[in-house]
């Protein structure tokens, strides 16, 4: 559900908050945050923050935060604080999770890794045993060649 309350598809949701087919530079339609930039393009002029666009870290949020340029009136500047306090707010939570599996794939990762060593040991535990028996039946084989061998030259009792 959107964070504003609503439940909409993401179309209706870029309709409802002023997207109306303007295309915002670096924001697909389909976006599922393009209801939000069409909301924040009515605001003020869209900005690409590329330091972000590959990764995002609480440092470089601060930085680009800081790199804004306030001014206005003191309800204004109050509105934009409580937006933003609203992203970032939402961007702690996605942070959050985001760490969280980052340390939930390592773990799995290392599980696989695990799993593939002891993959390839009963693998070689396998082939070897495999091994190991052709060996035992050609012998066996071998040995009853022998014993057939023998008894066919033994010459039978007469009673």
């Amino acid at each position: 559900m959107p964070l504003w309350g609503r439940k909409n598809s993401e179309a209706e949701s870029g309709r409802q908050h002023g997207a109306e087919g303007r295309s915002i530079p670096g924001w697909l339609a389909t976006d599922p945050f393009s209801g939000v930039a069409g909301l924040l393009n009515r605001w003020a002029a869209p900005v690409l923050w590329e330091a972000l666009d590959e990764k995002v870290t609480p440092l470089l949020v601060e930085d680009a935060v800081e790199s804004v340029k306030l001014r206005g009136a003191k309800l204004e500047l109050k509105a934009a604080g409580q937006v933003g306090w609203l992203f970032l707010s939402a961007l702690r939570t996605v942070y959050r999770k985001t760490l969280t599996q980052d340390a939930e794939i390592r773990k799995l990762q290392d599980e696989v890794a695990a799993l593939q060593e002891r993959h390839l040991l009963m693998k070689e535990t396998i082939d070897s045993a495999v091994t190991r028996g052709n060996q035992m039946e050609a012998r066996c084989t071998a040995l009853a060649v022998r014993v057939a061998k023998q008894k066919s030259r033994q010459k039978p009792k007469m009673p």
